[in-house]
């Protein structure tokens, strides 16, 4: 099972610390290949900031954020962020069982491909998640504004069926549980190109 923080762990030790330490236990020596990104991931409210996560030549560099230019731009609550990254009590984890913290730094293969083939800003949404909607916005390459071009919206608990894998995204998405708003076409690239994660 892949590695989680711990619960209480801030953003700060998180980004700055444990998220290094992880990924050079996972990609030292050579054992897999990294693909060079830079992911900027913002956090409001208690606790947060702006980092830079820069992938070069196979070593993983954290410092602040806002410098420069970013392949990726994550923004997203504390509590948001603290949902994926260590979970939090409920009937729904929000990530898949398989997901490992270094899914943020979009170095897998599914997520390359996703890199390759989608420009754009989506907001991720799941609605009923422990009495709130979840969110999260992505900016893939350059964005235009600070606005979400478009937005993928889905219910926890149709959330929870596609992680256990009783219910297909295709079916979910086909029967209305999955709905996507703004520039539908660049919402269906993500969702396409990030769905070898859930089948």
């Amino acid at each position: 099972m892949p590695a989680r923080p711990p619960r209480d762990i801030t953003p700060r030790t998180f980004f700055e610390e444990w998220l290094p330490s992880v990924f050079a236990a996972e990609y030292s020596g050579g054992r897999r290949a990294a693909s060079d990104v830079t992911v900027r991931v913002t956090l409001e409210g208690e606790g947060g900031g702006v980092w830079d996560l820069a992938i070069a030549g196979g070593r993983l560099t954290v410092g602040p954020g806002g410098r420069g230019a970013a392949d990726v731009a994550l923004a997203w609550t504390v509590a948001d962020w603290r949902a994926v990254a260590v979970g939090e009590p409920g009937t729904v984890d929000l990530a898949p069982p398989q997901a490992s913290a270094l899914d943020l730094l979009f170095v897998d293969s599914a997520s390359r491909h996703v890199l390759a083939t989608v420009r754009g800003a989506i907001r991720l949404e799941v609605a009923g998640y422990n009495g709130r909607t979840w969110s999260m916005l992505v900016k893939l390459g350059a964005a235009p504004g600070p606005d979400p071009q478009a937005t993928i919206s889905i219910d926890a608990d149709t959330w929870g069926q596609i992680l256990a894998r009783t219910l297909a995204p295709p079916e979910a998405y086909f029967s209305g549980r999955i709905r996507l708003a703004g520039d539908t076409g660049l919402a269906m690239q993500l969702a396409m190109g990030m769905m070898p994660r859930f089948t």
